[in-house]
């Protein structure tokens, strides 16, 4: 093989396997927000905040406690989970489009009510997180951050990509298996399906929203350590990982968890070609390409669920 050719293949090789490691860790961040606007029609923008809350969460479990960053998931991932459910269930509800028309209220202040009620709690999170641990990046430290597989000579690929991957693909089997299998997981399908008719069929649709808000902030308590793993972090973060999870989500369809993952790849994918070829400041512009041409194309996502 001619060895322009072999470099040539080489590089498009290590971009697109660099590039579905990247979708891997965006569609992490993505999940809890595709999740949330799938059964709640709920776009929250506190999430980015949950993901960065996550982060010092795990930074102050690991001052106290020298063990790996990946074993304070286990105290992550629940206190994320009563986070969720407690917001959903003891505020958010009582100001759902559904409770709003109940109340006799339009429905517009139905819709907006909720995204104000998160824009506040964007701001409550960071100030607090400012007040607690100053405005001085962290970075949660680990021993694989500099770590790499070697597939061949030259394909090399980062050992916390690729477990941010394995991490990414397990979160959506899970999740997938859950909706499926399980009766709690039917009952969120027929609320997100139809949020009138299900109670009439015996499900509590607010406890349901409460249990699909809760396993959303826990995905994006996975996903907030393992963001404090791969780069720094600050209170004011929040806004960075929201857009994010709202290209992948745009990408791969709102509401659609299967989107999240493949938006995720398409959108990783995507930048690393462009900085490989372009230099680094294209990865930014190539990634609002690619949404920019879903939303002319496909406007719903290329995942939408038919409604």
């Amino acid at each position: 093989m001619n060895e322009d050719l072999y470099w040539t293949f080489i590089d498009i090789a290590n971009g697109l396997l660099s590039g579905v490691m990247l979708g891997g860790y965006y569609a992490i961040i993505a999940i809890g927000l595709a999740l949330t606007f799938g059964v709640m029609r709920l776009v929250n923008l506190a999430h980015g905040d949950m993901l960065v809350l996550a982060a010092y969460l795990a930074v102050l479990v690991l001052q106290f406690v020298p063990i790996s960053p990946f074993i304070t998931l286990a105290l992550v991932i629940p206190v994320m989970f009563g986070v969720g459910y407690a917001l959903q269930r003891f505020l958010l509800n009582a100001i759902s489009v559904q409770s709003m028309e109940r109340k006799g209220m339009s429905a517009g202040f139905g819709l907006m009510s909720p995204i104000l009620v998160t824009f506040g709690l964007s701001i409550v999170i960071a100030h607090a997180l400012l007040g607690g641990f100053a405005s001085d990046a962290r970075i949660i430290r680990n021993a694989l951050s500099y770590s790499a597989v070697r597939l061949t000579e030259d394909l090399n690929l980062s050992t916390l990509r690729l477990i941010f991957f394995v991490i990414a693909v397990a979160i959506l089997v899970a999740l997938h298996l859950f909706l499926r299998r399980t009766h709690a997981g039917r009952a969120i399908r027929a609320s997100a399906d139809d949020a009138e008719i299900a109670p009439l069929m015996g499900i509590a649709t607010p406890k349901i929203n409460a249990l699909a808000s809760g396993i959303a902030i826990a995905i994006a308590g996975v996903a907030g350590v393992m963001v404090g793993m791969s780069r720094t972090f600050q209170p004011f973060d929040g806004p960075v990982f929201l857009l994010v999870a709202f290209g992948v989500v745009i990408v791969g369809g709102l509401g659609s968890i299967v989107g999240s993952l493949v938006g995720g790849v398409l959108l990783g994918i995507t930048q690393v070609l462009a900085g490989t070829y372009f230099g680094p400041s294209a990865q930014l512009v190539a990634g609002y390409i690619l949404i920019l041409f879903v939303l002319a194309v496909r406007p719903q996502g290329l995942f939408a669920r038919r409604r």
